[in-house]
């Protein structure tokens, strides 16, 4: 919690050290009108960057494919957003970059490339076979009493 805390921190005491310097060397109106001039750009550029990640995703759907790296680009959009929105130059940096589709694409095949190897090293499945025994003498239930689930127990491990 303590390292968020001083990234917010930095980044902040960051976006003021930038904003009095291109402030001192623009002037201060120059300065709000690069601001709201960035925002308003970098949100159509999300807009129509959305448009088509949207696209895409209803076509894997209707192809029947999983649209992960779509919706997490997507998510990187919608933060690409919040930080073209946010005043300050450096946010508005950051912003553009995830705007660059081939950045986007590497953060979205980073992020999934542990996330697979993460969910493929975890535990066994397994499925078996199930007998209420708790009554007594092990005499059969009435059909309202209970339900019975039968199977096979099956291992299987991960490959290698």
């Amino acid at each position: 919690m303590g390292k968020v805390f001083l990234v917010f921190v930095a980044a902040t005491l960051l976006e003021i050290f930038v904003f009095i310097e291109v402030g001192a060397a623009l002037g201060t109106w120059s300065t709000i009108a690069l601001i709201l001039l960035s925002a308003i750009v970098g949100l159509s550029l999300v807009r129509i960057q959305g448009f088509y990640t949207l696209m895409e995703v209803q076509r894997k759907i209707s192809a029947g494919e999983p649209p992960a790296k779509e919706v997490l680009a997507g998510i990187m959009l919608a933060l690409s957003g919040v930080l073209l929105v946010l005043p300050g130059f450096v946010s508005d940096i950051l912003g553009l970059v995830l705007l660059l589709p081939p950045v986007r694409h590497w953060l979205v095949e980073r992020w999934l490339s542990k996330v697979v190897l993460h969910s493929q090293t975890q535990g066994h499945t397994f499925s078996g076979e199930f007998h209420r025994t708790d009554t007594p003498n092990h005499e059969r239930l009435s059909e309202d009493a209970g339900t019975t689930f039968e199977g096979d127990f099956e291992r299987k491990d991960p490959e290698p």
